[in-house]
């Protein structure tokens, strides 16, 4: 009898033991009633914070920290398969702005750290190899601040959405003022090329020879130029026999300011220079000589004047501006706009997944229909491309005469950003 009490006993043991491990296995284990997922929501972020494009990387991680800290002060993301909030992080990483970094870095953050997402972004160079990364371990990506065509040309994707401007756009934007300043399609004025032999500038020189001549404009085309040329003689000599009226490119900013040096000195006459890429924030338009940086004509994506508020705070552009300038004693820069608009639209990727499936993430991205610091955002089903809208802008002295600012002076074709300047041909 007391043997059969005992089997009885360790037999009921047994299924209380049993009992016990198959509820822990379905908590996932440590005892708890749940499991509770990851301590923090990672985003990875490769910046190039050094290196020849490193005034791009200017405003991070400052614009997105503001994000983070609205979003966790309310607790961070509810992610429903952990029936709680969990706070967001960022990881940034320097690229030192070469591609070769740009995907290392990449692939560190995604087999190292984790990310559950990423923002790839910063011109072609780090852009193109970062949603490379993304699309090939499969991470969902919100890509930005590249133009579109050279995106595109790396695709396809199933992982990475990208917004921002096509080069078509820029071209008509371009040839717009130039015809405002009387050297518009059909005026037969002569235009100088300064492309370089990298993704960015293949892609632009592409579309401008095919659309200049169409338009009635003369090319003088030196070739796309080495990375890192440093002797400019060759193309400024080109530019004086071919009576150059205008030039235009998209150089990094350290290639423009060795030509803009050696153009001074070397007397180059023309009458108007408008390029992306070159001189698009202040530090990099003061890098110039004077008596050309003033009357420089570019693009422009983002200002304080930009009439767009924060889908986080309500914050607008102008209070962006005025917060990073008086917490970094620095002027303001147009890709901080993008850096938080960026981190916007992972935040209301994630609150709509509600979850850190990586397929569920991604088709929330692409699903997007939001008004961000840069406008709205909503992306077409098949591209996964949402375009931003693009005004012109010029450089002009400053009433103390010693540094050149940047003024709106062009936006019919985006008449809701208003201009705050005049556009006129630079004396001289």
């Amino acid at each position: 009898m007391k043997m059969k009490k005992r089997k009885l006993i360790f037999a009921a043991l047994a299924v209380v033991l049993a009992l016990g491990m198959l509820a822990s296995c379905a908590s996932g284990g440590g005892g708890s009633t749940r499991d509770e997922g990851p301590e923090f929501i990672l985003i990875g972020i490769p910046n190039p914070a050094t290196g020849p494009i490193g005034s791009f990387g200017i405003g991070t991680p400052w614009a997105e920290q503001l994000v983070v800290d609205a979003v966790n002060a309310d607790g961070g993301i509810y992610i429903e398969e952990y029936d709680r909030k969990i706070p967001i992080r960022i990881i940034v990483i320097d690229t030192e702005s070469n591609p070769t970094k740009a995907a290392e870095v990449t692939q560190r953050l995604i087999e190292q750290d984790g990310v559950h997402m990423l923002i790839a972004r910063h011109t072609p160079d780090t852009a193109l190899p970062v949603s490379a990364m993304g699309e090939n371990f499969g991470v969902p990506t919100v890509s930005l601040e590249c133009p579109v065509d050279p995106w595109e040309a790396a695709g396809p994707y199933e992982w990475v959405y990208h917004s921002f401007w096509r080069i078509e756009t820029n071209y008509d934007l371009f040839t717009s003022m130039w015809n405002e300043l009387g050297y518009g399609p059909g005026s037969g004025a002569t235009i100088g090329y300064l492309f370089p032999n990298d993704p960015d500038g293949l892609a632009w020189a592409e579309i401008f020879d095919r659309r200049l001549p169409a338009d009635g404009y003369n090319i003088s085309d030196p070739g796309r130029y080495n990375i890192f040329n440093d002797d400019w003689t060759a193309v400024i000599n080109q530019f004086k026999a071919d009576g150059v009226d205008i030039i235009t490119g998209c150089d990094i900013p350290p290639h423009f300011h060795g030509f803009s040096a050696q153009a001074a000195q070397q007397g180059l006459d023309f009458q108007l220079i408008t390029m992306g890429r070159a001189y698009l924030f202040p530090k990099d338009a003061n890098g110039n000589p004077l008596e050309i940086a003033d009357g420089l004509t570019c693009e422009v994506w983002w200002t304080p004047w930009h009439p767009f508020r924060s889908s986080i705070t309500g914050m607008t552009c102008q209070e962006l501006a005025d917060r990073y300038e008086a917490e970094h004693d620095d002027v303001w820069s147009p890709p901080m706009g993008y850096k938080y608009a960026g981190m916007e639209i992972a935040v209301d990727a994630l609150r709509r997944a509600a979850s850190l499936d990586p397929a569920r993430i991604r088709d929330a991205i692409g699903a997007t229909d939001l008004d961000t610091m840069v406008g709205r955002i909503r992306y077409d089903p098949v591209t996964r491309v949402a375009e931003t809208p693009l005004v012109g802008g010029q450089w002009v002295l400053n009433d103390a005469g010693d540094a050149v600012e940047l003024r709106i002076v062009y936006n019919d074709n985006n008449p809701h950003i208003p201009r705050n300047g005049t556009l006129t041909l630079p004396r001289r």
